[in-house]
């Protein structure tokens, strides 16, 4: 078995260690090469930051291409691709070059949330339980078959890191198994409900920003009757509405945790009549109250809540 791998952060290494280790026959390695993304300069001094999987490519000597295109064209030999959180979008050239196509791992239980943040959807859509689809890669956005799927729990601690890492570690566990019976035609394979489809994008900085007057009434245990869109989660085709209570609010920091982080506008005469950003690092909940336990002001260091209030007793809600 020869396998491609097309994968970029460093939660799927855990994906592609395993199948490194499980299709090892003798001393070679099952993986003919992976695909990510390219170095990204960074820092003050721009320096050349590698993925974490072209790292991991790097130091067992694996060949390693930033274009899937490059697959066809270098005619690598492989029977199979795995995708896990790319970020790219594959050419029919290159899902037709493997004899048994490319199995794509993805986050949520399709047709829910196809696209890049499916993770942070589930959480701030109130859902108790998401899980990973194991799809037959095609040309468009999430849409291909589904192979197989398995569910897991969303505790009520986690954020979308935490749920992200346990969601890849056990779907490198069950492809395992499911690689063989894939390529020895024991699995059915069964088309998505295309009508039932949801979908997300991928997150920016500003999309972490919660309407102040909103945050506010949560720190009082009240919702206001307002409606609180959410631009880069899509429901039949129209942009998801959010009920700003105090336990969504919750969910949206949670999941917005680590990143992009979830932020606020506040003004104070130290800020000079100008609204500044409030990051929010930590918050809980006591009974319907939500309290903040640290923050940050931009250009400033993090702090707890009662630390700020003190620092800047008139900063208000923008």
């Amino acid at each position: 078995m020869h396998i491609v791998f097309f994968g970029t952060p460093d939660y799927v290494v855990s994906v592609l260690e395993k199948l490194h280790k499980e299709f090892k026959a003798k001393t070679e390695s099952p993986i003919a090469a992976v695909v990510t993304q390219e170095p990204k300069l960074s820092g003050r001094e721009q320096l050349k930051t590698f993925s974490p999987v072209d790292t991991w490519a790097y130091q067992h000597k694996k060949l390693i291409f930033f274009d899937p295109i490059d697959i066809v064209n270098k005619n690598i030999a492989a029977d199979i691709g795995v995708l896990a959180s790319f970020g790219k979008i594959i050419p029919d050239a290159v899902i037709n070059h493997f004899k048994y196509g490319i199995i794509n791992i993805h986050p949520s239980l399709l047709p829910n949330w196809r696209g890049s943040s499916p993770v942070q959807a589930s959480i701030i859509s109130g859902e108790k339980t998401t899980g990973v689809t194991f799809m037959k890669l095609d040309p468009l956005l999430d849409h291909g078959p589904i192979i197989s799927q398995f569910k897991e729990e969303i505790s009520d601690t986690d954020n979308s890191e935490t749920l992200r890492n346990k969601l890849f570690e056990r779907a490198g566990d069950v492809l395992l198994g499911l690689i063989p019976a894939f390529t020895n035609g024991k699995v059915n394979i069964k088309p998505q409900d295309h009508e039932k489809a949801t979908f997300t994008k991928q997150l920016e900085k500003e999309d972490g920003f919660i309407p102040p007057k909103f945050l506010k009434a949560a720190m009082e245990g009240k919702t206001p009757r307002a409606k609180w869109e959410i631009p880069w989660m899509k429901v039949e085709g129209k942009t998801y509405n959010l009920k700003p209570t105090t336990q969504n609010l919750f969910n949206f920091i949670r999941a917005m945790d680590p990143w992009p982080g979830s932020w606020t506008l506040l003004r104070s005469p130290s800020f000079g009549g100008q609204a500044k950003r409030l990051k929010i690092i930590k918050a809980h909940l006591s009974e319907n109250n939500l309290v903040l336990d640290e923050v940050q002001l931009e250009g400033k260091s993090t702090v707890s809540w009662k630390q700020f209030c003190e620092g800047y007793p008139d900063a208000k809600f923008y």
